[in-house]
């Protein structure tokens, strides 16, 4: 626990106490402590900024009332009669009813922290700003016609703590992450691309080339050639971020058990029937080492060990992600729903919902149907390469899905033909889409960085990803 704050390692052995104070009178009591720490370094021609990130620590003290959750939040963590008082405040307050209890799971007390060679803690604020500006010099001085940059480096420490009464837990999950945009111009167009390295410590951005910096460039100013797709559907190579959006946006928002419980996730009445192609397995895993989106335990207390599977060979599947409270609430409507470690929030002083940490499509082994990417390209006679993610959004009701992606490579009898096409939509009906999927990658990355929202707000850290995927979507 060397990394971990002291402050937050003497809360640690406090919350024991705490928590026994509230549950006396209640079923189940529980406390979350989150805090951060790190830096951001920006580099524009117009804006140089070093910003530390903002620490926010807090703590939220839930209790479990038999049919729902009731909890208190405050900041005020260096106050102990404070955080006993409000502790004991909130069990007295609460009316116990029947009905079913969080199932907390065998005692465990352990700390858990991201693995790097190097904490980016350790490094000095003069050097990230050395490579940020060097980042912006690179794509600058590439071409004339690149008319601006920008140069993010982002570290960030997420510190948590959960307490209930037979675990205590903490962790201390750290990203590295170097964010390049180049903006290019020619008189008559602006365009962008954009290229980016992350991973747990500084050892993933330290020693990158400049050639990752200008690969934004270069891209940026192939840019300014291409053309808008003419609107049509497509068979369609999605790069692996895109892929990984896909399944995001297909089948993930939707089987988020509280969606399915507000009545807004058309997937409730298909679970146990096809949604896709047999090629298609979809997963979640909060688990996965070292991912934008990985965590060691849910913010309700659960262990990231099992991944989630939603998809598998084409087949809608029961275990879908929960928190405690959507998982109490639908064990008894959905057989074969399991506790997921899906149980996330915002920050300490916003609700606990179901959410997706890491998703993707399952790569194949080339026994189940595999296929390399070399050998996808060269089997397509006619279609387009979608890469570089931009946004993705959702109809879980409705079964829509929209993505907008950067670019697309024309492919013509298996090969590039050398037309681009620039910021390209893409859409379709679920099923339609996951059905025509007739190729699947042998091979997996899941490296994309970058927030998802519960609609409009609740941000958390996901990632997406997974193998090179072949389908039929329309494009406009």
């Amino acid at each position: 626990m060397s990394s971990f704050p002291p402050d937050l390692l003497s809360l640690r052995s406090f919350l024991p106490g705490l928590v026994a104070s509230v549950g006396r009178n209640v079923p189940y009591a529980c406390a979350l402590v989150t805090a951060r720490a790190g830096l951001q370094v920006i580099k524009s021609k117009s804006v140089e900024k070093v910003n530390p990130t903002p620490p926010d620590p807090g703590i939220r003290i839930s209790v479990w009332d038999g049919a729902t959750w009731h909890s208190v939040c405050t900041n005020r963590l260096t106050d102990r009669d404070y955080l006993l008082k409000l502790a004991r405040e909130l069990g007295s307050s609460v009316s116990v009813k029947p009905g079913p209890a969080p199932e907390p799971g065998p005692p465990l007390d352990r700390h858990f922290e991201s693995t790097m060679r190097q904490d980016s803690a350790s490094v000095d604020a003069k050097t990230k700003q050395q490579l940020a500006g060097r980042a912006f010099a690179a794509i600058t001085g590439f071409d004339k016609r690149v008319v601006n940059a920008q140069a993010v480096y982002s570290d960030d420490h997420e510190y948590r703590l959960f307490c209930d009464p037979g675990r205590l837990l903490s962790s201390d999950v750290c990203r590295t992450t170097v964010f390049c945009v180049a903006m290019a111009a020619d008189g008559t167009r602006q365009v962008m691309d954009y290229e980016f390295r992350t991973g747990t410590g500084f050892e993933a951005v330290a020693s990158l080339e400049d050639s990752v910096f200008t690969k934004a460039a270069s891209d940026a100013v192939e840019n300014l050639s291409a053309e808008k797709v003419p609107p049509a559907e497509y068979r369609c190579l999605l790069h692996p971020d895109i892929a990984g959006t896909l399944a995001h946006e297909s089948f993930g928002h939707g089987c988020e058990v509280d969606t399915m419980m507000r009545g807004a996730a058309r997937a409730l009445s298909f679970i146990g029937r096809r949604v896709g192609s047999d090629l298609v397995n979809i997963t979640d895993s909060p688990g996965m080492p070292g991912c934008n989106g990985s965590l060691f335990f849910s913010d309700d207390g659960v262990i990231a060990e099992e991944p989630v599977k939603l998809v598998k060979k084409g087949i809608l599947q029961p275990t879908m992600m929960c928190d405690r409270y959507s998982y109490l609430m639908m064990k008894d409507r959905l057989p074969g729903l399991r506790q997921s470690a899906s149980g996330r929030l915002e920050t300490w002083n916003h609700p606990i919902y179901a959410r997706m940490t890491n998703t993707y499509f399952e790569p194949l082994a080339r026994d189940q149907g595999g296929t390399s990417y070399d050998e996808m390209l060269a089997s397509t006679d006619s279609g387009i390469q979608l890469e570089k993610m931009q946004s993705g959004m959702e109809d879980p009701l409705g079964w829509g899905v929209q993505l907008q992606c950067t670019r697309g490579r024309e492919i013509k009898d298996g090969r590039f033909t050398g037309r681009l096409f620039y910021m390209v939509g893409v859409t379709g009906y679920v099923p339609d889409v996951l059905a025509s999927v007739d190729a699947v990658g042998t091979d997996s990355r899941l490296d994309s960085v970058g927030m998802c929202g519960k609609g409009h707000k609740e941000y958390v850290r996901t990632a997406t990803g997974g193998p090179w995927v072949r389908c039929r979507v329309r494009l406009g």
